[in-house]
């Protein structure tokens, strides 16, 4: 039995049909991006900026609605500048009028090619300048409470913990460990905040801690604070946690080291 050859046009139709469908599907994700990039702007990066002590990977915190995506930290790099930016991204499924509610806050990063080494770090949208906390000079507490681990978040004494961040007039950063993460159950936090550059403390109670002059408070909302100076900075540790004693914070505050 001889079984005829397919006509050339019914490969023709099929061939144009396929293209057709292809410039179709090719047209609608071009579309989209253009029409979901309308959602996009950049905005300043307010917060303090922490440097990792091998100088490639820089954090700040951020804070959004449910109405975004969890903005994202980048670098623009040259021979000698970076600059800073935020990008925030709207859902596009969101209208403008859209009463958003639901704020979160966390920490984004960025890693360099290189390190920064003596490239001067400025911010897109302000222009101003950014000098970064070093994080090699981070104190870690050598003792916690049971639960406690590293948030990615920010609790600290001061507007700078609260959105919308503004910076410290020096290289400051705030370390928080929060209790209990994911788990539920009672809920406590300590935070350890570093201001590089010795300051005073008149207020509070007189406590000594590592040989070192502190001043200890109690806040309202039941928050603990103990500040003192170490070797060129300016350390405060706070803690809110109603299952934690005097004793117990102050011993935390004793324990910490570089």
């Amino acid at each position: 039995m001889i079984v005829p050859r397919p006509r050339k046009d019914s490969r023709r139709r099929r061939t144009t049909w396929a293209i057709t469908v292809s410039a179709c599907l090719v047209t609608a994700v071009a579309g989209w991006v253009v029409w979901d990039h309308s959602h996009i702007h950049e905005a300043a990066v307010r917060g303090d900026v922490l440097i990792s002590s091998d100088g490639r990977t820089l954090t700040t915190p951020v804070d959004w609605t449910s109405c975004e995506d969890k903005p994202q930290l980048e670098a623009h790099e040259a021979a000698h500048t970076i600059t800073l930016v935020l990008t925030r991204k709207r859902h596009s499924f969101v209208s403008g009028n859209t009463v958003c509610d639901d704020p979160r806050d966390g920490l984004v990063s960025t890693t360099l090619s290189k390190p920064v080494g003596d490239r001067t770090i400025t911010d897109t949208v302000t222009h101003s300048t950014i000098t970064p906390f070093d994080g090699s000079h981070l104190d870690r507490p050598r003792y916690l409470p049971h639960g406690y681990a590293l948030a990615d978040t920010v609790i600290a004494p001061g507007n700078r913990s609260n959105p919308p961040y503004v910076r410290a007039q020096k290289p400051a950063w705030t370390t928080t460990y929060q209790r209990n993460l994911d788990g539920g159950g009672q809920a406590g936090y300590v935070s350890i905040s570093e201001t590089k550059g010795e300051t005073s403390v008149t207020a509070g109670t007189p406590v000594v801690i590592d040989g070192h002059s502190a001043r200890f408070q109690e806040h309202a909302g039941g928050s603990r604070s103990v500040t003192w100076p170490d070797r060129g900075y300016t350390v405060t540790l706070e803690a809110g946690d109603p299952l934690m004693s005097r004793g117990e914070f102050l011993h935390i505050a004793r324990q910490l080291n570089q």
